[in-house]
């Protein structure tokens, strides 16, 4: 009887929304390799939870290979236990990235899960095609294979002991492994809720202490060739065409996308698969940091549907030496994003709170420098200690006086098979520079850049307080300075942020455990009332829920600056003016609970003609563009956002736990609308902006 592989890239899928939405591309890579290298074995791939309880129950595996990622370590240990209790000869393996780098504390990890039998170190593809080749020749048998030596694993000895064995060098001839997408190994996830992911290059040339990928181990780049990557955008443009044709969504795998030449033909390939299968919409990639100019054309030749990702965790430098990176010059970085906006494309980036050195100054400074530099889009995230990075060992919490909580990760977490799980993360919320009341603060004012900054919504209004000698800094922070206030038109929306950031922290996981675990916990938790993301979650709310509020919150913030810097006075008919401003803004924003309602068009009347003041380049003298009488204009979104915001709602859904994570997967423009005189005819589809 042949054997019997089962290879699990597990994800969440409990709460009703994917916790990971991309299909499993690294368990596709072994089953690739398994199923060309050894004909007579029997292999299949998981990617949702019931499916594979499913399948343990109706037909045992001989061995269960799990994936190891912080967003599923704890579903994969629970189905390592499930599958010892219903066949303990199973050979279970587990591999991924998400284990220490100290060699005693891997050896600390496996003595704590008895289920699982051995541990794969760094790259699986040829490593689990030879553990399977040696349980095969060593009869089938756990104990018999747990006295040979397997290379780059953690393994139990016959008598109990832990062993690790070396990790030799990183396969540099990738091409060897065939490809799950050509092969067909990954046809059945084309299913209209996981999205492709695509991989042109392994490594990082960086070292960031931060990351993963941040150790010598990884730093050759290893290509697949175009021609190979050529075809499997080819695939899948045309399955997504035919299978799941609301699926927008491509995630780009490379650590450094666009910062190599080829990458400019690849994205150019991307380009006409969006002519050919109207895929993808929108691109989540993580843009290279060196080599600005080749990103630029990256990025144009994918037709707005990836946006400039560069990210520099930090400005300060001391916090740069301790965590080994560095940044393109300041200056450098406000010329690239001149020349970005020059040709209409977006930028993105992100700064770390609670990295080694930083102070609530410094990353609030970094802040401020970002936002005036011209950046569309700045994520604030917070320091994540990750298993395998440099960052997470012993040493450097210690050095650092590193201070963390653990937190249930968003929408990681379900019953299955009966029991409840939880997935977390652990993050940086006091070091010895930055106290808990600093990560606290910070925390809100990251609340302020996720509504008013990210996604350009107030763009308008930021450009004209720009004109009046407003630096976008100062606008931000006078936002932020509102949203403090007890009695502001969000003070609600504000206080369930706070209290849910200093709620959702824990001393351990065993007590996050216990407190989820509680029946009444867990039904808020299934109702997405705990335990989101929280910046995506009040993100949502603001920009489909509670938009008029959130309007005029960043309405009242532009007007007071102007006026403090003389614009009641300049401006002829100012209050007259700003209220027709106003409404043009709130109007310009779709919002509703309903795809019916986020995508119909809605008017207004108005005695200024704001969007040709607009295309005149916003002048102090607006005299020229009052309309003799109140005249009616409508706001409608072109046909290619009704499309995307379609397709978001019924793969996401309207709740608000849905758009949490639709909100993170659709252009920034697609909620904007065009404006247009009521018995005007319809524009060209274009969008104003100053």
């Amino acid at each position: 009887m042949s054997t019997l592989i089962y290879l699990a890239d597990l994800r969440h899928n409990y709460y009703g929304v994917l916790s990971n939405d991309c299909m499993p591309l690294g368990v596709g890579y072994l089953k690739a390799v398994l199923d060309r290298d050894l004909p007579d074995v029997r292999s299949r791939l998981f990617a949702y939870p019931d499916k594979l309880w499913e399948a343990i129950e109706a037909e045992p595996p001989d061995v269960l290979m799990l994936t190891n990622y912080m967003w599923n370590e704890w579903l994969s240990f629970h189905f390592a236990d499930l599958m010892k209790r219903v066949r303990p000869e199973t050979l279970v393996v587990m591999g991924g990235p998400n284990i220490a780098l100290e060699e005693d504390r891997q050896v600390e990890y496996l003595r704590a899960h008895p289920e699982v039998d051995v541990y794969a170190l760094g790259e699986g593809d040829f490593l689990c095609r030879d553990i399977v080749a040696e349980f095969v020749d060593a009869g089938r048998s756990v104990d018999a294979l747990s006295e040979r030596d397997l290379p780059s694993c953690v393994q139990r000895r016959p008598d109990g002991e832990v062993v690790v064995t070396g990790i030799p060098p990183r396969h540099k001839q990738i091409e060897e492994i065939p490809s799950p997408w050509l092969t067909g190994v990954l046809d059945e996830f084309f299913d209209g809720r996981l999205a492709p992911l695509l991989e042109t290059n392994r490594g990082c040339p960086f070292t960031c202490t931060f990351c993963v990928q941040g150790t010598r181990w990884y730093a050759k780049v290893h290509n697949f060739t175009q021609e190979r990557i050529y075809q499997e955008i080819e695939y899948i443009g045309q399955r997504i065409k035919d299978r799941c044709p609301s699926m927008g969504f491509l995630r780009i795998a490379d650590s450094n996308y666009g910062m190599y030449e080829r990458d400019i033909a690849i994205s150019e390939r991307i380009g006409e698969a969006q002519a050919k299968y109207g895929w993808p919409t929108y691109i989540d990639a993580t843009t290279g940091k060196n080599r600005p100019e080749r990103v630029i054309k990256s990025l144009e030749k994918a037709n707005g549907a990836l946006v400039l990702y560069q990210a520099v965790q930090s400005l300060d430098e001391r916090t740069l030496k301790n965590i080994k990176r560095s940044n393109i010059k300041l200056e450098a970085y406000e010329e690239l994003l001149i020349h970005m906006r020059g040709r209409g494309l977006r930028s993105l980036s992100d700064l770390i709170l609670g990295l080694p050195g930083e102070t609530l100054e410094t990353h609030l400074a970094g802040v401020a420098k970002m936002i005036d530099a011209g950046i569309n889009e700045l994520h604030l995230f917070q320091a994540m200690l990750l298993k395998g990075s440099p960052l997470e060992t012993a040493e450097s919490r210690d050095t650092y006086k590193f201070d963390s909580r653990f937190r249930v990760l968003p929408k990681n977490f379900g019953i299955y098979a009966g029991e409840k799980v939880f997935d977390v993360d652990e993050i940086v919320v006091a070091t010895d520079t930055m106290s808990f009341d600093d990560y606290l603060q910070a925390r809100k004012y990251a609340l302020a850049s996720s509504i008013f900054w990210n996604n350009s919504w107030f763009e308008d209004a930021v450009t004209l307080a720009q004109s009046f000698g407003v630096a976008r800094s100062t606008w931000l922070t006078r936002i932020a300075e509102i949203l403090s206030s007890p009695d502001g038109p969000m003070a609600q929306l504000v206080a369930g942020f706070e209290r849910e950031t200093r709620d959702e922290l824990f001393a351990t996981r065993d007590a996050l455990v216990e407190f989820y675990s509680r029946p009444e916990n867990f039904a808020r938790l299934e109702r997405g009332e705990i335990g989101d993301n929280l910046m995506y979650k009040y993100r949502a709310m603001a920009a489909f829920f509670t938009w008029p509020e959130t309007c005029r919150v960043a309405m009242d913030a532009t007007r007071a600056l102007l006026e403090e810097h003389g614009a009641g006075d300049s401006m002829e008919d100012f209050d007259r003016f700003w209220q027709d401003f106003h409404v043009y803004v709130e109007q310009k924003h779709t919002h509703g609970d309903s795809a019916e309602a986020l995508t119909a068009p809605t008017s207004a009347m108005m005695h200024y003609d704001v969007v040709a003041w607009m295309e005149a380049g916003m002048p102090h003298d607006v005299s020229a563009f009052r309309l003799d009488d109140a005249r009616a204009f409508v706001f409608e979104l072109p046909a290619d956002s009704v499309r995307e915001l379609r397709d978001l709602c019924e793969v996401y859904s309207t709740s608000l736990k849905g758009l949490t994570k639709g909100i993170t997967r659709m252009k920034s423009e697609a909620q904007v609308r065009s404006c247009r005189p009521l018995d005007a005819p319809p524009r060209a589809e274009r969008r104003i902006s100053a």
